[in-house]
């Protein structure tokens, strides 16, 4: 059976956005199949301790704008550090990524076009004629997408994502979970390359996902 990366985000999650070029050139690098899963990020939080960003203190907004600064200088990506329309309900358009995989067509390209709608274009993802509009700007059927989306299949599917996200350690966004780890954020994207070439080569995967650098101090 051919190796996955599960692949939890929603698109109003700039880290997410940050990785997202990145995790599927390492998918593509390691021969492994990427699955797009979208979850509810406020009902991760919830149920693991973590704030949303409003509710944290003013010390770590400051800290997170920094550090958001200085991956989009190292990574020369375009990226609006406060777009205007955030924080805003990515949950249609996490909804139409899932129906887009689920209808057969990869969802890589839509999932990048809709982080890029917030987070270079400054739109508002949470309009759906935003929504309406990055469809037809990927070429898909945005009539027949979206209203898929609506349906309570949709919300279910959302809904096991979270919950299945959950139950696997996740408590932060992006995660990429493979049969043998988890790595937590876009800054971990060369563990886990790492680690899915010493799994290939039969290295322990533990100890290969090390070999990009030092473990993090405590």
């Amino acid at each position: 059976m051919r190796k996955t990366i599960d692949y939890y985000f929603t698109v109003t999650s700039p880290w997410s956005y940050l990785g997202d070029i990145r995790v599927r050139e390492i998918a593509a690098r390691c021969n492994v199949t990427l699955q797009h899963r979208p979850v509810n990020a406020g009902e991760i939080f919830s149920k693991t301790g973590g704030l949303p960003l409003k509710d944290r203190s003013a010390e770590r907004q400051a800290y997170r704008l920094r550090e958001l600064a200085r991956w989009r200088e190292r990574l020369k990506i375009k990226l609006n550090l406060e777009p205007t329309f955030f924080p805003a309900s990515s949950e249609l358009a996490d909804k139409v990524i899932i129906v887009t995989r689920e209808s057969g067509i990869n969802p890589g390209p839509l999932t990048n076009a809709f982080m890029r709608t917030v987070w270079v274009d400054n739109e508002n993802i949470a309009d759906p004629e935003v929504v309406k509009n990055v469809l037809d700007a990927q070429g898909l059927d945005a009539v027949t997408l979206m209203a898929a989306a609506q349906q309570d299949e949709t919300a279910r599917v959302l809904a096991t994502h979270t919950e299945e996200a959950i139950s696997r350690g996740v408590f932060g966004l992006p995660s990429y979970v493979t049969a043998h780890d988890l790595f937590w954020g876009q800054d971990r994207l060369e563990f886990l390359e790492s680690s899915l070439a010493g799994y290939e080569s039969g290295e322990d995967p533990e100890q290969a996902s090390r070999i990009a650098g030092d473990e993090t101090p405590l």
